[in-house]
């Protein structure tokens, strides 16, 4: 059992974990958005390689990462030997 799943069983005492191991395996789409533009459909039908879409978030706001288009958590962008990657700064509390 990972550290991570020792340390949530013992803050949630009552919740039965057997059913979560049953699920851990499901994949799930994961997605960092870093901003949004709200561009006309002419506009996009003239881009080219090379067009610079200018998007809504600033250099330095955190990206939102959402699972299965559900808001879970924000971060960073870091970049990570020949790639880029996401280190979460914030887990977002579901709305009940």
């Amino acid at each position: 059992m990972s550290d991570s799943l020792k340390e949530l069983k013992s803050s949630h005492p009552n919740f039965n974990f057997e059913n979560l191991t049953k699920i851990a395996n499901v994949e799930v789409k994961l997605t960092a958005e870093l901003g949004k533009s709200k561009v006309p459909l002419a506009d996009i039908m003239r881009y080219e390689k090379g067009t610079l879409v200018t998007l809504d978030n600033k250099e330095d706001e955190p990206v939102d990462i959402f699972v299965d288009s559900v808001l879970v958590a924000r971060g960073v962008v870091v970049a990570l030997d020949n790639c880029y990657g996401v280190k979460i700064t914030e887990i977002v509390e579901s709305e009940k």
